[in-house]
């Protein structure tokens, strides 16, 4: 079971709204937040066993991923702090 969070920055408003973020009834896939170097974004991304997970915007490989509960973050717009606010609702 899964959650959703949105990612706000104040500085420069860049957001990303109902990003789904956990895991499903199986052990992979599973959905984790990133941020993406590439093109500057933040979002989250199918984790699958023995696969590279990519961004979900440009589809690069070289994302960082971070943990489920992270809650503050640069932005990758701008670098200012920003942060995740976690939403009601789950998916499954």
């Amino acid at each position: 079971m899964g959650g959703f969070v949105d990612f706000y920055c104040r500085h420069c408003r860049y957001a990303e709204t109902d990003i789904g973020v956990g895991r499903g009834r199986e052990e992979f896939p599973f959905l984790r937040l990133f941020r993406c170097d590439n093109c500057k974004s933040v979002g989250s991304t199918w984790v699958h066993e023995n696969r590279i997970p990519r961004c979900s915007v440009c589809y690069h490989d070289a994302v960082t991923l971070l943990a489920d509960d992270t809650r503050k973050l640069n932005c990758p717009k701008c670098g200012d702090p920003a942060e995740f606010v976690a939403k009601e609702g789950s998916w499954e």
